[in-house]
């Protein structure tokens, strides 16, 4: 773990780049990504004198990239699915148009976990730049939080930024290895729920196949 929270720490005080990179790497993990707001937050205490403002964007901007490419990647999947399933999927799309934008805001604002969102209106075809509109709107409100509560707190404890920041990493590296394990079992589920749904049809077509 000392590992990890020295590698996420020289990358936040290499500056606003290495900050964008980090924020992207951990936000590409599926299912497991940690949270954002506490990101800027720690962020804001290692690099006191850098823009709040800037900093939230930054983060913001990642996680919205990451979950993009989430968005394509299960978007494209779409491909090896059966006829029936993509019907199934297809008579979502007024529903996930109507609150698709909402729903997009709240996952990205608050702890409510996204991934599960994304797969959901990636695989009914939702419209890209709503997707990212609403994504980033939600997750750019939080992050700025963070980081403004990152720099009044760095500011009230002035002697002492590295050691509050310090805290919140370890407390975010280790939530995310809890999560990992705590939820390791659930998406080894969830796979085999999807892999289920995916290929579940096409066996029982060559089943029905075979029996005649």
């Amino acid at each position: 773990m000392q590992d990890i929270f020295t590698f996420i720490s020289s990358m936040i005080l290499s500056g606003y780049f290495g900050l964008l990179l980090i924020c992207f790497i951990i936000n590409m993990i599926p299912f497991l990504s940690p949270s954002n707001m506490v990101l800027a937050g720690a962020a804001m205490l290692l690099l006191p004198g850098y823009n709040p403002i800037l900093v939230g964007i930054i983060v913001a901007v990642a996680a919205t990239a990451a979950k993009l490419i989430h968005f394509f990647i299960v978007r494209g999947s779409r491909a090896v699915l059966s006829e029936e399933r993509l019907k199934s999927l297809d008579s979502e799309r007024k529903r996930v148009e109507k609150w698709g934008a909402l729903a997009l805001f709240i996952a990205a604002a608050s702890p409510v976990p996204d991934d599960p969102l994304i797969v959901y209106v990636g695989l009914t075809k939702y419209n890209t730049v709503k997707f990212t509109i609403s994504y980033f709107i939600g997750k750019v409100a939080v992050t700025i939080l963070g980081a403004l509560i990152g720099y009044s707190v760095g500011g009230f404890f002035e002697s002492m930024p590295i050691v509050l920041a310090s805290i919140a990493l370890t407390a975010l590296i280790t939530g995310f290895l809890f999560k990992r394990k705590t939820e390791g079992e659930e998406s080894d589920n969830l796979q085999d729920i999807l892999e289920d749904e995916i290929f579940g049809d096409e066996d029982e077509e060559l089943s029905d196949t075979a029996s005649e």
